[in-house]
């Protein structure tokens, strides 16, 4: 009974850890992502794919990718 007991504690403890790192990884995540010079980045890059299409509808492109930059944004600051 007793060795039962101790391979029970090890398993809540395992998970215990398990669920700190993933919250920890998550929280790193969102840290990353929420950095001026990341989302610039990400801004950057959108933009130059945006300048760079040689579809024809470029501007419908432009609007959806400013679209889903806002979005992101303004999600992004609510989960904080």
């Amino acid at each position: 009974m007793t060795d039962i007991a101790q391979k029970e504690r090890d398993f809540y403890a395992q998970r215990h850890h398990a669920h700190l790192a993933e919250k920890t990884a998550k929280q790193q995540c969102r840290y990353l992502v929420g950095k001026p010079e990341v989302l610039l980045g990400i801004v950057g890059l959108g933009a130059y794919k945006g300048m760079s299409d040689a579809k024809p509808k470029v501007k419908s492109n432009r609007k959806t990718a400013l679209i889903t930059i806002g979005r992101t944004a303004l999600l992004s600051l609510f989960k904080l």
